[in-house]
């Protein structure tokens, strides 16, 4: 049952039909929708829609303005209620002007709601697209590409792509001195410098209008990975130029003769060192027992004088 046929409401203990507006079947011939026609001709980026409400509904007498409200898809999207309210046009007119991208269909409805609830009268026919000619002569901007991504091909080529700018007619490519024209969103690029770093800038045109830029930063350089068992000469190569890559094997070997050789001379030196302990030890020997044999002879002068004395 359609929450907005009937109201009831208790009048002196009796039960009362309160009547709610009812959409007439004929409801479109009291719409007016289209591109809006301004007083410098037809704005395709624009939709105008104009309601005659009291003839809209059965009793339309009873139709509160505040409770009329819009909606519009585009395309294949979905139904997105406008928010700002109709202006009054004459006596018995509101108008609806609501932008939209000129390259796309739109259709709409009026919904009237009532506790809670929402009635739909869809306008039966679509509006737009407009033409590609239109678009141009409409002064429509059309958005920056977006999601610009990279791939690498080679030394000297990458794969540029990035998500559709709607109603673009083409793309302008601009990377060091080069500029290119497509109406493709995606596109190889070749002839690049080796090892060298690029800003791409891309733009959507429509007729002489052209977008925002988008921008990505890329590299050419080539990077590959060499695994070097040996922990203490593995080196990650992210970081390094192009110029160094080709020797970088060449470097971790060079590397680890350089950590045998100075292994090589701390062994030397801890042997070096144990040598100059031994040395130091033998001499700390001997100069004891120096001491010692020193000690005996005095000993013995010292007994020899002790015993002359007592003879």
């Amino acid at each position: 049952m359609n929450c907005l046929l009937s109201a009831l409401l208790v009048i002196g203990g009796q039960f009362a039909v309160e009547a709610v507006p009812e959409f007439k079947k004929n409801a479109a011939e009291f719409m007016e929708v289209g591109f809006n026609k301004g007083r410098t001709g037809t704005r395709f980026t624009e939709i105008a829609v104009t309601v005659r409400p009291r003839d809209m509904f059965e009793d339309g007498e009873d139709v509160d303005i505040e409770d009329l409200s819009l909606e519009v898809k585009a395309g294949d999207g979905c139904w997105t209620k406008v928010e700002e309210s109709p202006v009054r046009r004459g006596k018995e007119k509101r108008m609806w002007r609501v932008k939209i991208v000129p390259c796309k269909e739109h259709l709409v409805r009026i919904g009237i709601k009532r506790d809670g609830c929402v009635e739909y009268f869809q306008y039966p026919e679509a509006v737009g697209p407009a033409s590609t000619e239109q678009i141009a002569n409409s002064h429509f901007i059309p958005r920056m590409p977006e999601n610009i991504s990279i791939t690498q091909l080679g030394g000297d080529s990458v794969t540029v792509s990035w998500s559709p700018s709607e109603c673009a007619e083409s793309y302008e490519l601009q990377y060091g001195n080069m500029t290119v024209s497509t109406e493709l969103e995606v596109v190889p690029i070749s002839g690049l410098e080796n090892c060298t770093d690029y800003t791409l800038k891309i733009v959507a045109l429509v007729g002489e209008k052209f977008s925002n830029e988008g921008e990505i930063d890329f590299s050419t350089c080539q990077v590959n990975y060499t695994d070097i068992v040996d922990s203490m000469t593995t080196e990650k190569i992210d970081d390094l130029p192009c110029e160094t890559i080709d020797k970088h094997c060449e470097l971790s070997t060079q590397k680890l003769e350089d950590f045998t050789t100075t292994q090589r001379l701390e062994d030397f030196t801890t042997t070096q060192r144990l040598e100059d302990f031994a040395t130091t030890q033998r001499l700390e020997d001997f100069t004891a027992t120096q001491r010692l044999e020193d000690f005996t002879p005095t000993q013995k002068l010292e007994d020899f004088t002790t015993t002359q004395r007592l003879e």
